[in-house]
């Protein structure tokens, strides 16, 4: 990642997760289906954010803290079929989200 944000990327990861992740996330605290989005790139390492993006079934089934958040939320968070470029897309997104810039 860049100290400083890809202002075209994160307009593109916008734009994906308009389409694909929005319906159940906020880009608040506030949690809707899944989890809000604030702050999560200051809690995960930007590895595990892609692969959750692209692999989330896997990595529901072994990570603990996934599995504790499945039990608030009642959901699977499913896989959404997105490339490693829309994820990384989307993770600038994020990062511009919590304030990077």
């Amino acid at each position: 990642l860049g100290a400083t944000l890809d202002q075209a990327m994160a307009t593109k990861g916008e734009e994906v997760a308009g389409v694909k992740c929005i319906s159940c996330h906020k880009t608040t605290d506030e949690k809707l289906v899944g989890p809000g989005w604030k702050g999560v790139t200051q809690r995960k390492k930007p590895e595990w954010i892609m692969n959750f993006i692209t692999n989330p079934d896997p990595m529901i089934d072994k990570d603990p803290e996934l599995q504790a958040q499945l039990e608030l939320c009642l959901v699977r968070m499913p896989n959404q079929g997105l490339s490693d470029n829309d994820a990384r897309n989307i993770l600038e997104f994020m990062r511009k989200n919590d304030g990077v810039q």
